[in-house]
């Protein structure tokens, strides 16, 4: 009886097999409907709006070119492909299409009486150029989702298709479209509906300070239109990557100041998938504090969500220091994030300062206070927090379009406001695919100027000065204004993120120098006349050693020092696990053994972060003598050590399991790569996070090397000699303690 079973089994599987083969012969020929990618054109009977897909242009090579550019410039190559109408005779559409996601707008739709009634959009997943959680395919075309339309309550029915790219941070990289009879397998998505996302609003009354938005992780969240409106007037309409469901407080960012509208009515609307339940928007005084912890950092910026880049905007305005940095969800775009602090040292979290948008995602620039409100957007009475920064469509190089633009606020740098008539500079490049050399054009840095103050905000026949990253080098541009700018000089060999600032050598106020340098560090002592930088130095010099200090900016509008010059606060990003920012640092211009170097050592304000502080001066160790620093555990130190090495060969200093060991080199001092010569003193100076340590190495600190180090449990110190005694003139160290 068994056997009998498995040879009826057999048989029927058989039969089974035969008659899928005969029905499978039976299926009308699959017809192609599309087939379509970024380097080919779309078919010819196939309307083409707007840019996103290329044109008809009759030279191949042209053609080509055009379909290609829509890949990078997409803040001016919006459009869609629409098929002629057709009668659906087939059950099924297969459609397979890679890009990047963004339902209601990166689509694939079908169309019956106007209607969408069948969509699909490329996987759900990738975000930007196929980055796709847990790993990031940066450049990489995504593998193209499979769908299929089922058309059998459809067939007979008139028909269009569209391929949609109305989202100006998507890219369809392939469609393929083709009519069917053959059926989906099991694991092939089938679709019976338009993706059924659905328009929805959170309002409330406001009371509190900050408007807070639920955001999902780095990759993989569809970008939302997310508007704003008080008392019904759009106050931001934005993209965000909206999250649903239950989030924790920490998966919310802030995106709006609402200080000044207490008691007025807020609406908040956006999109959420039918099925879901609404997002859970906030509004509330504070905006939710970090987790303190030994693996994160303790007095550096970092993000909690998202990707910190360049710091951008550094002014000190109404007795506030301001600090906006570049920041993005979801690798997609930068926004610039801003911090504001009292102290230089404890900063606070606002609000989002200024979004990407139709020209562009938000690279970097500065910040300036229009003190006799030559712009005229403020008063006398209150001079206009002005910003300066880089509208960057686009990641092709060939076809890049990066412009110049400003923003501005009236309300303390609570919220800003964009210029109506951006860009001030670049308008001629907003429609070409192809400049000439290097498309570079970004990175404003923007100062008042005058002829017998120097940069002085506060001089009355001044100007502005824009330095920018150009052409392979630094261009310098004057204005009026902010409005109007005049192209004035420009000086090769510099990299992105310029700066140009004056400092006095040793102090001196009739010893003024200026001082260039680009994102790398590397820098020029020259003289600049308003109009052009005209270098004294031979050759630029390494201001960092080390990898860790990048697209370094110093502080507008300081007050001034002793030497008559504005303070030189610079801050810079130390890049690291958490991507933070480094300490800030005052520079100065010093004569030393190595001939005129700019010098930096640890902002005075970093006293106020100290909690206890351990003073050990006169002391002298010898070879093999017990670690007088053994009771310190606490991990977070500064530590200042001046000492004669004369009658030692080394210096042992060990901090959280990471040695450094000063030795005599030619006469001089050596660590690691850093060389003082002429001189057996010891200046060091260590600044101790859980994730960096910071090292000003020789007097002033004419050397700084940033170093970003694992998080561990090791927060010990120890010291040591070796070749003879060591007698320190200053040997402190300050315990130090989390801002957050």
């Amino acid at each position: 009886m068994e056997i009998k079973m498995m040879k009826t089994k057999t048989i029927t599987r058989a039969v089974c097999l035969a008659l899928v083969g005969i029905a499978s012969n039976l299926h009308a020929e699959d017809r192609v409907m599309l087939d379509f990618n970024m380097k080919t054109p779309p078919p010819a009977d196939w309307a083409v709006e707007g840019y996103a897909f290329g044109t008809r242009n009759p030279i191949l090579n042209e053609r080509h070119k055009q379909a290609l550019a829509s890949q990078s410039q997409r803040y001016v190559r919006k459009g869609r492909i629409t098929s002629p109408e057709f009668t659906i005779e087939s059950d099924y559409l297969k459609v397979n299409c890679a890009g990047t996601y963004h339902p209601t707008e990166m689509a694939v739709v079908l169309m019956v009486d106007g209607k969408d009634v069948r969509s699909c959009s490329p996987e759900p997943g990738y975000g930007f150029l196929g980055a796709k959680l847990p790993s990031v395919r940066f450049f990489k075309t995504p593998d193209p989702a499979v769908y299929f339309f089922d058309l059998r309550k459809l067939r007979g029915k008139q028909a269009v298709l569209e391929v949609r790219d109305q989202h100006y941070d998507g890219v369809f990289f392939d469609v393929k479209i083709t009519a069917t009879d053959r059926q989906p397998t099991n694991k092939q998505k089938m679709i019976t509906q338009s993706v059924n996302w659905v328009e929805d609003h959170f309002e409330t009354k406001i009371k509190g300070e900050t408007l807070l938005v639920p955001v999902g992780p780095l990759a993989g969240t569809p970008l939302q239109l997310v508007t704003v409106e008080i008392e019904g007037e759009e106050k931001l309409s934005v993209h965000l990557p909206v999250a649903f469901g239950d989030i924790k407080t920490a998966g919310y960012e802030a995106i709006y100041d609402l200080t000044h509208y207490q008691g007025k009515q807020l609406k908040v609307s956006y999109h959420r998938f039918g099925k879901s339940g609404p997002a859970k928007f906030l509004t509330q005084r504070d905006i939710p504090g970090r987790e303190v912890s030994d693996q994160k950092p303790a007095f550096h910026i970092y993000n909690r969500i998202g990707m910190l880049n360049d710091p951008n905007g550094l002014v000190y305005y109404n007795d506030e220091w301001h600090l906006f940095h570049q920041f993005n969800y979801n690798v997609s775009h930068l926004d610039w994030k801003h911090y504001v602090s009292k102290d230089l040292m404890h900063w606070e979290e606002r609000p989002i300062a200024i979004f990407h948008d139709a020209l562009g995602s938000m690279h970097s620039g500065s910040a300036a206070v229009d003190v006799f409100n030559t712009s005229g957007w403020g008063a006398d009475n209150n001079p206009p927090l002005v910003l300066a920064y880089t509208a960057s469509a686009g990641n092709g190089v060939s076809a890049k379009i990066q412009t110049q633009c400003l923003a501005y606020s009236t309300d303390g740098g609570r919220n800003f406001v964009k210029y109506e008539n951006n860009p001030v500079l670049g308008h001629e490049q907003r429609f070409i695919k192809d400049r000439p050399g290097d498309p570079n054009a970004r990175d404003p840095k923007i100062f008042w100027f005058s002829p017998t103050q120097g940069r002085d905000a506060h001089a009355k026949d001044g100007y502005w000065v824009m330095v920018l990253f150009e052409q392979r080098g630094h261009t310098i541009y004057t204005s009026p204004d902010l409005k109007a700018w005049t192209k004035t000089g420009d000086i090769k060999g510099f990299h992105e993120c310029p700066e140009l600032f004056p400092l006095a050598v040793d102090g001196d106020p009739e010893n003024v120098k200026w001082v260039m340098y680009g994102a790398k560090g590397r820098y020029h002592i020259g003289s600049f006349n308003g109009k052009a930088f005209k270098p004294e130095t031979k050759k630029q010099t390494d201001m960092y050693y080390g990898d860790k200090c990048y697209a370094s900016q110093t502080f507008n509008n300081t007050k001034k020092g002793p030497d008559g010059q504005p303070r030189r606060i610079q801050t810079s990003w130390q890049g690291g696990r958490f991507g933070q920012l480094s300490l800030p640092v005052e520079l100065t211009l010093k004569t030393t053994p190595l001939g005129e170097r700019v010098c930096m050592l640890p902002a005075p304000e970093i006293t106020n972060l100290y909690t206890d502080s351990v003073k050990l001066d006169g002391l002298t160790i010898t070879p093999g003598m017990a670690n007088p620093l053994a009771g310190q555990k606490s991990g977070l130190y500064d530590i200042e050590i001046e000492a004669d090495l004369s009658e030692a060969s080394q210096l042992e200093l060990n901090v959280r399991g990471n040695k450094f060991v000063i030795t005599s080199h030619k006469n001089g001092l050596k660590l690691g790569k850093m060389i003082i010569p002429g001189s057996k003193k010891l200046f060091l100076r260590m600044v101790v996070d859980h994730t960096s340590q910071d090292i000003f190495f020789g007097e002033h600190g004419a050397f700084y090397s940033p170093r970003m180090v694992p998080p561990t449990s090791d927060k010990t110190l120890s010291i040591a000699t070796k070749g003879g005694s060591v007698t320190f003139s200053k040997l402190r160290v300050h315990q130090l303690k989390s801002i957050w």
